[in-house]
């Protein structure tokens, strides 16, 4: 192969393995991000949960306080009425305000038997709101640590990629710009590799045998030269005495 194409071929392989660093880090800031948006909606949910409860509860004891508070004012008129017992001129009066008392006495059992009922509500509800919170802030104890650990992690894949990078950017500037474009379009179809080498006449990029001719043009070439099958860049080194690769 010709020293100039020779050292272009090297180039890129420098820079496919600063692209490969780059792209694993990528990958791994990626992952951990998912992780986190888990974590952060899983807190979502519980705080969710625990609010839910919450207003459930809160619904329940202002209806608790609406009842007694009734019950209070309805106690006071009855109070009231037991005096005017005491007072009335007529039958007729008289009839009266016992019918008023008769019907306050069932309303009062019947607000009575609501508030049973209500308070038997709050007791499940107590529990359910009580269970939400421990639970919500137990995955906050534990969410606060990893959350914390991950976004440390980034930072610190992200410091190294940028150290990387700015070399990166040098090594790219020094391609002829075609090379590098099609360089780059490979690199990113075929899963971060782009240029292969050649062993007894086979691509180890996609590991089928390249016809006679192109492979004997390749060791003269003057030129980069891309694999007819998967077209990654090759490069081909005849001092390297390698085992026949198994085709597929």
């Amino acid at each position: 192969m010709d020293s100039t194409a020779e050292t272009a071929i090297g180039q890129l392989a420098a820079l496919q393995e600063v692209d490969r660093f780059l792209r694993e880090k990528s990958e791994l800031i990626r992952g951990l991000e998912t992780e986190i948006a888990a974590i952060e909606a899983q807190l979502a949910e519980r705080r969710e949960m625990a609010r839910v409860a919450q207003v459930e509860r809160d619904a329940v004891e202002a209806r608790r306080r609406d009842l007694e508070a009734h019950l209070e004012a309805e106690e006071a008129k009855m109070t009231d009425r037991r005096m005017r017992l005491n007072r009335v001129r007529n039958e007729k009066e008289l009839q009266a305000l016992r019918r008023e008392i008769e019907v306050s006495k069932e309303l009062n059992q019947q607000v009575e038997e609501g508030l049973l009922g209500v308070f038997e509500s709050l007791e499940g509800l107590n529990a359910t709101a009580t269970e939400a919170e421990k639970r919500l802030t137990e995955l906050e104890t534990v969410a606060a640590t990893e959350l914390a650990e991950k976004r440390e992690r980034i930072a610190a894949l992200i410091a190294e990629g940028a150290s990387k990078r700015a070399a990166r950017d040098e090594m790219a500037k020094a391609l002829d710009g075609n090379l590098r474009r099609k360089y780059e379009q490979i690199f990113e179809r075929r899963g971060g590799t782009a240029v292969v080498e050649v062993r007894n006449g086979t691509c180890l990029g996609c590991h089928m045998n390249l016809p006679p001719q192109f492979f004997n043009e390749l060791q003269r070439a003057r030129d980069v030269r891309s694999c007819p099958n998967c077209h990654r860049i090759l490069f081909w080194r005849p001092e390297r005495l390698e085992p026949e690769a198994t085709p597929r």
